[in-house]
């Protein structure tokens, strides 16, 4: 999904440049192949009713403006195609998340306490894990198998099926949540002090989710994924 995102946004701003490009080089191709290249999102109206005031060249200009800033990012310290370099991709790879943008807000500096203690805290999570598979899991998918090949009745079988999954509940319930721990908040957490990350809302309160929908969308709700 990185690699799409960061193929697929360049892509785009690439086209962006090639507008701005026609644009500011009428002589090269049609000034209409780059200002009509898309649609506008609005129905056209005719020309006895749309404002006079608004020249062609004042159009032009306007979109001139809005295909530079397209091209320049947020923050201003970046601009397509600069970001096309190997510590721009490699720094995208390690950032949490899954959206490609020309730049980040960062923060100043990074916690190393910080770091240790997600560390500690991904490899306490899979230590509890294991620990949950190990003693709550195989023990009883593993007497659930004998005792299907020792009864032969399909109600048994239905009676034995029903006890296991009732059985495994809390602990697969218990492993959900140490996944989504280990994951959003530790994992995440940590390649975000290390590249200075300074978004870190990686979820929402997903537990108060009516459908399954808005589940979805709390569990994935960093602001690049959902708006």
């Amino acid at each position: 999904m990185k690699i799409h995102s960061y193929a697929f946004y360049n892509g785009h701003l690439s086209e962006t440049e090639r507008r701005l490009s026609a644009l500011d080089n009428p002589g090269s191709v049609s000034i209409d192949a780059a200002v009509d290249r898309y649609p506008d999102p609005a129905p056209r109206r005719p020309p006895t009713q749309r404002r006079s005031s608004h020249s062609r060249s004042e159009s032009i200009q306007e979109l001139r403006e809005d295909l530079a800033t397209e091209l320049t990012s947020p923050l201003g310290h970046v601009t397509y195609p600069q970001n096309l370099t190997l510590p721009n991709y490699v720094d995208f790879t390690f950032c949490p998340t899954l959206c490609y943008e020309l730049e980040y807000p960062r923060s100043k500096e990074r916690s190393w306490a910080e770091i240790g203690l997600k560390t500690c805290a991904v490899f306490g999570c899979i230590f509890l894990l294991t620990l949950t598979s190990e003693e709550f899991i195989l023990p009883v998918l593993s007497e659930a198998n004998t005792q299907l090949h020792l009864k032969q009745s399909a109600a048994d079988k239905a009676l034995i099926l029903a006890e296991t999954i009732n059985m495994l509940m809390f602990p697969f319930m218990i492993t959900f949540l140490l996944v989504f721990l280990v994951i959003f908040e530790y994992v995440l957490g940590a390649f975000a002090e290390i590249t200075c990350f300074a978004d870190r809302h990686f979820y929402s309160d997903w537990w108060n989710s009516c459908d399954w929908y808005v589940y979805i969308m709390n569990t994935e709700s960093h602001p690049d994924l959902t708006n």
